[in-house]
């Protein structure tokens, strides 16, 4: 038993290594920001005609677009305007798209924001759950088993502390201060103005 233990204790934290990695410098770019060049985002606009004759719903709109102007990103919730026109977002890590379709659908006007490597770094740091594609979906499931290979390595590491060592209070007083640190932290932001 302490042997398969320590095999999933090792490849759990091998697994989440490089999610620490990638979290520890997305993270630090963000703390950071004022220490890496930033710029100005870069904002290009076309207006391209439509020739769509199909359904005029939402989701119907949203796929003739991504087929026929490869916008690429994970979709927001499409947005209706009061004249009858549609607002279609689509965020990725370091760029953003926004699709206005016209209120007669003959038309749609396609900004695209490119905010550089501070950006990037920020939107993949930022970036979870399901519904952007593929890609998206593969990621966000990644997500899940870090988070459970976070657990086991947490359970597996406490299991193996408690077998190699007998003056266990320190170890005790660690887990107990980080756990109320947690909580501390969890309640103070969930009841401060």
């Amino acid at each position: 038993m302490y042997s398969w233990i320590r095999r999933l204790h090792l490849f759990t934290g091998l697994f989440l290594l490089v999610f620490v990695i990638m979290y520890f410098a997305t993270g630090y770019v963000m703390i950071h920001g004022q220490w890496f060049p930033r710029g100005e985002p870069r904002k290009s606009t076309r207006t391209e005609p439509l020739a769509y004759v199909g359904d005029r719903s939402a989701p119907a709109f949203r796929e003739y677009l991504e087929k026929t102007f490869a916008v690429r990103g994970k979709r927001q919730p499409a947005r209706q305007q009061p004249d009858g026109s549609w607002r279609f977002n689509y965020i990725r890590p370091g760029e953003n798209y926004e699709v206005a379709v016209s209120a007669a659908g003959d038309q749609a006007t396609i900004t695209r924001t490119e905010f550089g490597a501070v950006g990037l770094a920020n939107g993949l740091h930022r970036l979870h759950g399901f519904g952007g594609g593929g890609l998206y979906d593969v990621w966000a499931v990644i997500y899940d088993l870090a988070s459970a290979a976070m657990i086991l390595f947490a359970l597996s590491g406490i299991y193996l502390w408690h077998q190699s060592t007998q003056i266990r209070w320190p170890g005790w007083l660690c887990l107990a201060l980080s756990f109320g640190f947690s909580a501390a932290m969890i309640l103070y932001f969930l009841f401060s103005k």
